[in-house]
């Protein structure tokens, strides 16, 4: 009985087993080297909604500071996203209650141009400053009769939106759907009857409710004035009011779902806008919606409200 293989025997074995050696050597050696290299190539996907209303459908244009003060510097922020490799931006076009289930159910999604509330704190993050906005005047239009006088404070405000429609209880005031007036005034449009307000929702609702007032199917309308573009046959019979106490500007921010990854995408998105904020372009998309005593506050209220942000020192 043989104890050995045969020498032919063994040289085959001797070469078969160096095969597999230099097979898994080869083997082992590529898996280990294309592993980093599908890491680096693996994107998150970001879902970034955009409400599907007429302001929006060109935005991804909007790529000249004096176009639009918002959606300027959301297509800025949309742009270096992309550029990232760790991030597969895809915009997605929604209704306004669309925007409020996504954000609250997934956890990869962004959107722009949101107030930040308490109530929306409790589902979603939100950014610094994206824009700013003069706050929301009450309009009114082609009206025979002034207002009466116990609506005023001594500085000619509205004392608060709930006693206009106890003053005033048939008429009614057009808002928005669906979205919010900022802490201040959500709290005061609670106060007022259901019955006195209008709530117009759609693609279109900014302009059918500047239209909608024009044609006297409202007696009032809460609006931003950067919403309120009359001709010049409009311009001497509409008149517009200051809410008393009403916060001076209205701050828009990106809101991203409350995750790990919202998270890290609120971080990078803070970044952008810190170079955003020092550019003489962050003051230009505001510049067409404020007069320059408006602008020249603006700043002042940057400066006086945000001076230890870091996106207000250039050197940081």
């Amino acid at each position: 009985m043989k104890l050995f293989p045969s020498p032919p025997m063994l040289a085959s074995f001797i070469s078969f087993t160096v095969f597999i050696g230099v097979l898994y050597s080869v083997t082992y050696s590529a898996t280990a080297q294309s592993e980093p290299i599908n890491d680096q190539v693996s994107k998150k996907e970001i879902l970034w909604l955009v409400e599907d209303k007429i302001e929006n459908i060109d935005l991804l244009a909007k790529n000249s500071a004096e176009t639009s003060t918002a959606s300027y510097i959301e297509n800025l922020i949309i742009q270096q996203l992309k550029k990232s490799p760790q991030y597969d931006v895809r915009i997605v076009r929604v209704t306004a209650p669309r925007i409020i289930k996504t954000l609250s159910s997934k956890d990869n999604v962004c959107v722009a141009n949101r107030a930040n509330t308490q109530e929306r704190r409790e589902y979603s993050l939100f950014s610094d400053p994206q824009s700013f906005y003069l706050t929301h005047k009450l309009y009114r239009f082609n009206q025979k009769s002034a207002l009466p006088s116990q609506l005023f404070n001594t500085k000619g405000e509205i004392k608060d939106l709930a006693s206009v429609f106890k003053t005033l209880p048939a008429q009614t005031m057009g808002v928005a759907q669906d979205v919010s007036f900022g802490n201040f005034l959500d709290q005061q449009i609670k106060q007022i009857n259901p019955a006195n307000i209008y709530y117009r929702g759609g693609n279109q609702r900014v302009v059918a409710l500047a239209s909608m007032l024009y044609k006297s199917r409202v007696d009032f309308v809460l609006a931003l004035p950067v919403n309120i573009t009359p001709n010049e046959t409009q311009k001497p019979l509409l008149e517009q009011y200051t809410i008393a106490d009403a916060p001076p500007y209205l701050i828009a921010h990106f809101n991203c779902s409350k995750s790990e990854l919202g998270q890290e995408l609120i971080n990078d998105i803070n970044k952008i806008l810190a170079k955003i904020h020092q550019t003489k372009d962050y003051y230009q998309a505001h510049k067409k919606w404020f007069s320059d005593k408006q602008l020249a506050g603006l700043q002042f209220f940057l400066a006086e409200n945000f001076s230890e942000k870091k996106y207000l020192d250039p050197a940081q």
